[in-house]
């Protein structure tokens, strides 16, 4: 069954030379459960005009998938410990990047679930940022 929800969704990122930058998005989507799974769908429309992105989020047990489609194109998957590699495709080009994370925490409560990571970005093996990325999603019925 799905249902409809609000998504907070913050990240924040430090470069190398410790400036920090956050960004919010608040957004409503559906979020329902299969097979173990959690899934979270919403879009959100860039501030440059580009065409709207389509966003997935799968949760499965210590697991993120954030999948973006549209003006952005990437399969982000975020698991403690381990790095994983992407393309991240903009309308300007492709970035090869790295995904190191080191935690990836699941907060659930009655009517939201907060998830907290926080990860390391690289490109062709050299340090980009340290990031933090949270998502609270509250149901909006």
């Amino acid at each position: 069954m799905n249902q409809k929800i609000h998504l907070t969704i913050t990240g924040c990122q430090s470069d190398e030379t410790s400036e920090s930058s956050v960004t919010t998005h608040s957004a409503r989507g559906e979020y329902f459960e299969k097979n173990g799974c959690c899934y979270f769908f919403y879009e959100e429309a860039p501030s440059d005009g580009n065409s709207v992105i389509k966003n997935r989020i799968k949760l499965k047990d210590t697991v993120l998938e954030l999948t973006k489609r549209g003006g952005v194109n990437t399969r982000m998957v975020f698991e403690s410990g381990k790095e994983y590699l992407t393309d991240y495709a903009t309308p300007y080009g492709i970035l090869k990047m790295g995904i190191s994370t080191r935690s990836l925490e699941v907060f659930r409560a009655e009517s939201q679930l907060k998830i907290r990571i926080d990860y390391s970005l690289t490109s062709e093996s050299i340090p980009l940022s340290e990031c933090t990325l949270t998502i609270l999603a509250v149901s909006a019925s």
